[in-house]
């Protein structure tokens, strides 16, 4: 130790003050080379591909151009309308490092979706999407694997009746439920959101077990307790898609570790057990729900050998994609619906005013009903108008390189097609702010059909259980306000109508008074 500190010692005894300005030199250029590059680096990060459409200016390394969100005080909606108008109805933004673009208007989101579904169909690779499900299922996969599994959910979504009498069967039971749940409730004030999620979770049980749950089963409340969190935790973990090193920050502030947990809950306690339970009893001439069906063609493709996407895990990512886009949405907006009906109680009174011109009092309101009830019906598509639950529905991707509309989308660019742009466009329906559902008939009180109506998107990646939703929706609204009538607890002191914005734009907790008729 004593020779290096005598070493030491002796080369700082040798420095000239020669030796110290050369040091001095040569670190003012380490100096202008760390700048110059954090400079150069930065540019790097900012930089933007030639041609791509007009954005915000100043976009930040990491976080992109998240901040400009912020300028809509908390609603997503405030901050996009704002960036439309500012760049026109395709602009670009930086969401942490990936390129997002929205699409606007009408004929541009149908020009790409349907004129050029070839390049607009497929699903964009995102962190959280693609850890959850793996890339597999129905709603989040692209490609061959897609098509196959949404052709086979079609086909047995129409083999068990969509649209037909044995499903509107398996809605009117569970309606039975719910109505004598709201009828116990002798007019005093409740919360509807759970017994409406249950309900309307009942209908996928019965489509995809093939059985439904007392809303008191234990697994069957956990899962929707799960599906709940889920889904209010869902702008916690978006921001993971964009920057996925969050995940590692201590604690769970993104929400990721409960997610993941409570996924896994519900696979291996209902999805997976149940399709142990169909395949201990399977039997090929008995196939009456989804997921003896997927058994059979799973078992009819093994026979014929070869690779295939009908198998085990597509099958579970596949059924969570159906109890996750046919629960959440519908219940939604059946609460939505309750909700404007508290705030427009005339409009309440003449759709039951036509539902006893038409049905009674003596029967339940059946799906043949529907073309002879033109105000129900455009008081309920009013309702899916200007709450729009799927605000932007879906993102979109493009494969390859491509120009639209004079504008370069680079490959892996995520695509997303504004739904609130075309139903909330004063241009189209006037007063969009206005819940008016005259808008929807014509001079003769008969529904008029607007090709603008867009609440379940357009295209080859349209709602899936469009059909059913509309269906449900019809079914249940009818049914309750023939046994109700909905009225708020504080008459001065209405709910609000500003919407939280999650998986859905969905309303406030609130609760209602459902006084029996």
């Amino acid at each position: 130790m004593a020779g290096i500190l005598t070493k030491l010692h002796d080369a700082f005894h040798d420095i000239t003050l020669d030796d110290v300005n050369e040091f001095c030199k040569d670190q003012v250029n380490v100096t202008t080379c760390l700048v110059f590059g954090a400079c150069v680096g930065i540019w790097w990060l900012m930089r933007k591909p030639r041609g791509i459409p007009p954005g915000p200016r100043f976009t930040l390394p990491i976080l992109g151009d998240l901040l400009s969100l912020e300028r809509g005080g908390g609603d997503t909606r405030i901050a996009i309308r704002r960036l439309r108008k500012k760049h026109g109805d395709i602009f670009s933004v930086y969401f942490g490092p990936r390129l997002f673009i929205f699409i606007n208007g009408y004929d541009l989101i149908k020009d790409a979706l349907v004129k050029r579904a070839d390049v607009f169909s497929n699903r964009p690779s995102l962190f959280m999407n693609d850890f959850i499900n793996q890339k597999k299922g129905i709603g989040l996969t692209s490609g061959q694997l897609w098509k196959d599994q949404r052709k086979f959910a079609l086909e047995t979504l129409r083999e068990f009746g969509l649209g037909k009498s044995i499903l509107e069967d398996k809605i009117n039971e569970e309606i039975g439920y719910c109505v004598e749940i709201i009828g116990n409730q002798k007019g005093k004030q409740f919360d509807m959101c759970r017994l409406t999620q249950a309900s309307v979770s009942n209908v996928i049980s019965s489509l995809v077990f093939g059985q439904r749950f007392d809303y008191e089963d234990p697994i069957f409340k956990e899962f929707l307790e799960k599906l709940e969190e889920n889904f209010a935790a869902v702008g916690s973990t978006a921001a993971l898609n964009f920057l996925p090193f969050l995940r590692f920050l201590p604690g769970d502030l993104f929400k990721f570790k409960r997610t993941v947990r409570n996924v896994a809950t519900v696979e291996k306690k209902l999805i997976e057990s149940s399709i142990n339970d169909h395949e201990k009893n399977y039997d090929e001439n008995n196939t009456n729900d989804y997921i003896s069906s997927y058994i059979k063609e799973m078992k009819r493709v093994e026979k014929a050998g070869g690779e295939s996407n009908i198998n085990r895990d597509n099958l579970i990512k596949a059924i969570g994609d159906l109890f996750a886009g046919g629960t959440e949405t519908t219940s939604t907006t059946i609460l939505w619906t309750i909700l404007y009906f508290l705030h427009h109680p005339n409009i309440q009174t003449k759709c039951y005013k036509e539902i006893q011109d038409i049905v009674g009092s003596g029967r339940l309101p059946s799906i043949k009903d529907r073309p002879s009830m033109p105000y129900t019906q455009a008081a309920l598509q009013e309702v899916l108008r200007i709450a729009n639950i799927a605000i932007f529905g879906l993102p979109h991707t493009v494969d390859e390189d491509i120009i639209f509309h004079g504008y370069h989308m680079p490959k892996g660019t995520v695509i997303i097609p504004n739904l609130d742009s075309v139903l909330s466009d004063d241009k189209i329906w006037g007063d969009p702010d206005v819940f008016r559902p005259g808008r929807f008939l014509d001079e003769n009180g008969q529904l008029v059909k607007r090709e603008e109506f867009i609440p379940f998107s357009i295209g080859r990646r349209i709602c899936l259980a469009e059909s059913l939703a509309k269906m449900e929706l019809f079914l249940f609204m009818t049914t309750l306000i023939q046994r109700f009538e909905f009225k708020p607890v504080d008459p001065d002191n209405l709910p609000t109508l500003k919407g939280v914005f999650g998986v859905t734009n969905a309303p406030a907790k609130y609760e209602v008074r459902a006084i029996p008729r």
